[in-house]
């Protein structure tokens, strides 16, 4: 199995292909702090030399930069060799950057598809996001994100890369990792300075990538409960724990609360203060606005599950047309 890379886009491509040869200049060297950097990888009884083999890449970026537009700025990039940043002469990019960035992904990717080359070609997905508009950004990636943790299997495996694009795609990836709980890894790159920022390969290996915590929203029993009994109520923090003492498996969730008072204190106004639940009037607890936002993203997640569609079922599908698939041959 093959990772998928979540990427965000802007006017950079050295976003997107500095990880790449960063990865494949690791996955060839394969020295023991290599094996262990994708030892998470892959699943079980895949060689440990082949972990890390990248299947697909789905890039999240503008119409702009998908289409092209002759209003932009003059661009470029310097094709540095990995690791170095060189006194190259600049390159000009031109919208759209499509043909230019499959040509410089190809380098790198060639170099990480197991060490017999086995896989010939790599999977690359297109997807349109609007810069400004963080919900739809958010029902798009989430969507892809839903595609490729097939439900009732194993799934894809999915590290999100959080360097490129703007604000509004990389909270949205990041939201995704949270409510989805499918997430594999979370990562960005750094450059040294700004003529570095320009490379397309990495430009140095120390402090170069920087894993981040994957931190999936996972509520506790007693929470879940609560939320359940004050759902659509306005309710004393008496009768919440009333209620939960006079159900029986609930009751055990509460473990050692002698009285209502220190439920209060130990419970509830832990999860008031974040607003996943919220006061009416004093002691008087309802359902949070917070929460009612977290149960609006994430039922977006599941809503995309249910349709059961992967991921090149999502690039095919008609009502869909802010996602195109392509392939590249790596051999």
């Amino acid at each position: 199995m093959g990772v998928y890379h979540l990427m965000g886009l802007g006017l950079s491509p050295g976003a997107v292909t500095g990880p790449i040869s960063y990865l494949a200049h690791r996955y060839q060297r394969g020295n023991k702090e290599d094996l262990e950097f994708f030892a998470r990888s892959g699943e079980a009884d895949q060689k440990p030399e082949e972990k890390g083999d990248i299947q697909g890449i789905v890039i999240f970026t503008t119409k702009e930069v998908l289409e092209g537009s002759d209003t932009q700025y003059d661009l470029y990039y310097v094709e540095n060799p990995s690791g170095r940043v060189p006194r190259n002469p600049k390159q000009d990019l031109y919208l759209p950057m499509q043909t230019k960035l499959k040509e410089l992904l190809k380098k790198d990717w060639s170099n990480i598809r197991g060490k017999e080359h086995k896989r010939k070609e790599g999977d690359i997905f297109w997807c349109e996001v609007d810069l400004r508009n963080t919900e739809l950004t958010y029902d798009r990636i989430i969507k892809v994100v839903a595609t490729l943790d097939n439900p009732g299997k194993r799934g894809k495996e999915v590290w999100i890369n959080l360097t490129g694009g703007n604000n509004v795609i990389n909270f949205a990836l990041q939201l995704a990792a949270t409510l989805s709980s499918a997430i594999a890894r979370l990562y960005y790159v750094q450059a040294i300075n700004e003529d570095a920022e320009k490379c397309v390969r990495f430009t140095a290996e120390n402090d170069y990538w920087v894993d981040l915590p994957v931190i999936p929203l996972v509520l506790s029993p007693l929470i879940e409960a609560v939320i359940k009994i004050v759902d659509n109520q306005e309710l004393h923090y008496t009768d919440i724990y009333s209620r939960l003492r006079d159900r029986g498996s609930q009751w055990e969730l509460l473990g050692q609360v002698p009285d209502a008072e220190e439920f209060n204190q130990r419970y509830l106004l832990p999860m008031w203060k974040p607003g996943i639940i919220q006061t009416v009037k004093k002691n008087v607890y309802t359902v949070g606005s917070q929460w009612k936002l977290i149960q609006e993203y994430k039922e977006k997640f599941e809503e995309a599950k249910n349709t059961g569609l992967n991921i090149d079922d999502l690039a095919k599908d008609a009502k869909e047309q802010w996602i195109n698939k392509e392939e590249i041959n790596l051999s």
